[in-house]
């Protein structure tokens, strides 16, 4: 039975810290959202999504046109940032949630 109450203690601890972890995640998005810039290089938006903890998905829609979405880990959200870019160049950058 003590068992049962340390987990539900810790289910409920838990609970209550997500909800804001996710929080402090989904703005630190939308900082690294704001801080991307037309004409900036792809690989700019590569180092600043890895040194601010950021997930990256690229995808590439033809020779010259590529497209991004981040993310944060913690997200179970569809709260994300669409880049869009042109050869190694960002075009546009804004957050999305679908």
């Amino acid at each position: 039975m003590k068992m049962f109450v340390n987990l539900v203690q810790i289910i409920l601890i838990a609970g209550m810290v997500y909800p804001v972890y996710a929080m402090w995640n989904n703005e630190q998005l939308n900082n690294f959202c704001g801080e991307l810039k037309s004409n900036m290089t792809k690989q700019y938006v590569l180092d600043l999504a890895y040194e601010k903890n950021i997930r990256l998905n690229l995808g590439n829609v033809d020779d010259l046109k590529w497209h991004a979405t981040a993310s944060t880990p913690a997200s179970f959200s569809d709260y994300s940032c669409l880049i869009k870019g042109l050869g190694d160049r960002v075009a546009s950058a804004k957050m999305t949630v679908n």
